[in-house]
């Protein structure tokens, strides 16, 4: 038995290094996206501010769907730490991105079905 252990400690060790290489590249999506989304929306409001032909609400919309984008990759990121070295406090922050991340589809599905019901907005409810 103990000619085993060793080998299986080091597969384990190799396993939660890699893990964590993992969880930083996906939190590292999570946080591009957030960011291009951010660029994009200051973009589009500069149009909006100047030129006037961009509903203010669209672009409110399309940047809270990318700040979803960027949670559920954060999400993604914790469930691996969290699978890594449990702790409590691990759990406590992936139990506070889900419970946003559900406040954040709430509100935004309700925006969308409220802005599909304006003719001319451009919003469809199957996006």
């Amino acid at each position: 038995m103990n000619q085993v252990a060793p080998p299986l400690l080091i597969i384990g060790e190799y396993l939660k290094h890699f893990f964590v290489i993992v969880k930083l590249i996906i939190s590292t999506f999570g946080t591009i996206a957030i960011l291009i989304g951010a660029i994009i929306a200051i973009y589009r409001y500069a149009i909006y501010r100047f030129v006037n032909k961009i509903n203010l609400r669209t672009i409110r919309l399309d940047f809270a769907r990318i700040i979803m984008l960027g949670l559920e990759f954060f999400i993604a990121s914790d469930v691996i730490e969290t699978t890594i070295a449990p702790n409590f406090q691990s759990l406590g922050i992936l139990g506070v991105l889900v419970i946003i991340r559900i406040i954040l589809n709430y509100s935004l599905h309700k925006e969308i079905k409220e802005l599909s019901d304006i003719p001319g907005s451009g919003v469809d409810i199957k996006d």
